[in-house]
């Protein structure tokens, strides 16, 4: 498992793109979609997501307030394959940690869930 990807909840994505694309150095094919984009590093890869908070609630199925997140933040943690997204899953499931979603297929073909840390951060494992 490695860490892949570090996603920032935003207000204004029209104004947070440019932001990170002109200042510090990101590339992007943002098609400026009003929930989400995707940003990358030019040197290392690494993936900046930006999304609006409601976006976020939308693909877990409910409030946030539910769960007690501090909603500032995400780190994704990337896996080998759909199956040892489910792995981990039970494995979290059985060590008490906080689970916010169970694994789900989105329709481009990601499967993730979603946990929360000790303090509430966001958390996600997901296999493409």
């Amino acid at each position: 498992m490695k860490l892949d990807t570090y996603g920032l909840f935003v207000k204004n994505l029209a104004v947070m793109v440019p932001f990170y694309c002109e200042n510090l150095g990101f590339t992007t094919e943002w098609d400026g979609n009003p929930d989400h984009a995707d940003l990358f590093d030019k040197v290392t890869g690494f993936r900046l997501m930006l999304s609006q908070r409601n976006f976020i609630e939308e693909l877990l199925g409910r409030k946030t307030v539910e769960f007690d997140l501090n909603m500032r933040m995400e780190q994704a943690f990337l896996v080998g394959s759909h199956s040892e997204v489910d792995e981990k899953f039970v494995a979290f499931k059985l060590a008490g940690i906080k689970i916010i979603s169970e694994p789900v297929t989105y329709p481009w073909g990601q499967r993730a869930f979603y946990f929360a840390d000790p303090e509430g951060n966001l958390s996600e494992i997901f296999a493409e």
